[in-house]
């Protein structure tokens, strides 16, 4: 089977908060050139990003029980308004506590930092690429940074 590069082929994006779809007319070399392009683009994405590590990331978070005790009540008081500022603190708290707990050999608690920290990842819509736990720390490092100094009093 063949097909000629020159052929005229309607390429359309569609993204989340767009009002209509973009819809252009290229040639199949075109798309494959910018399909090239986009996997370059993607692959430089994932391999410059420079991550904190975790003593960088939460050098100034609140202790873990008191992160704990915050996460529990605030999904308790309105679990359907949960914010993305309770998704990353909760993502946050479990990847520390799988740091404390799980070091080397990890277990549950690595289980589900992963998997929440995943689930930051979507709500973000990052690349999956990524490292999401190290995505985690790197958003949460971030947010603490942009923290008055009346909200970073609970650090103390």
């Amino acid at each position: 089977m063949s097909f000629n590069p020159n052929e005229i082929v309607t390429v359309e994006l569609d993204c989340p908060g767009w009002t209509a779809p973009y819809s252009r007319d290229i040639t199949r070399r075109q798309l494959g050139e910018l399909l090239l392009e986009l996997d370059d683009m993607a692959e430089g994405a994932t391999a410059e990003v420079e991550w904190p590590t975790a003593e960088q990331a939460y050098a100034d978070a609140p202790a873990i029980a008191y992160e704990q005790a915050w996460t529990e009540s605030t999904a308790n008081a309105s679990p359907d308004e949960l914010d993305r500022d309770w998704y990353l603190r909760h993502a946050a708290l479990l990847d520390r506590i799988a740091l404390r707990g799980e070091p080397n050999q990890p277990g549950l608690a690595t289980e589900e930092a992963a998997a929440t920290a995943l689930v930051l990842l979507d709500m973000d819509q990052a690349p999956r690429g990524y490292d999401a736990r190290a995505y985690v720390r790197q958003q949460y490092a971030l947010w603490m940074a942009s923290q008055d100094t009346d909200t970073k009093s609970f650090h103390a």
